[in-house]
């Protein structure tokens, strides 16, 4: 469903974040995306901040595939995190 609305059809499993070396937190970037492409929710800007004050910006991803290939819904997570630098950042 998320998918047809232009969304990013993570459920938040966080499966991708433990083996992450830039320590992204790709489910929360995933959850800004979506409320912002799909809701056009004006937060979903200040919440990137807040997620990415600790942690690694989708931009900072080195494009290793540990999140994907340890993805249950097999989704290509980086090139969803490539449009969601194009977007935040």
């Amino acid at each position: 469903m998320l998918d047809s609305l232009g969304g990013i059809p993570c459920t938040a499993c966080r499966y991708c974040t433990d083996g992450c070396p830039m320590k992204i937190s790709i489910p929360d970037l995933f959850g800004c995306y979506n409320d912002k492409k799909i809701f056009n929710d004006w937060n979903s800007d200040y919440y990137y901040g807040v997620h990415t004050k600790t942690s690694g910006k989708a931009s900072t991803c080195i494009g290793c595939q540990q999140c994907e290939h340890i993805c249950p819904q097999h989704l290509p997570i980086i090139k969803y995190l490539k449009e969601v630098a194009e977007t935040f950042e």
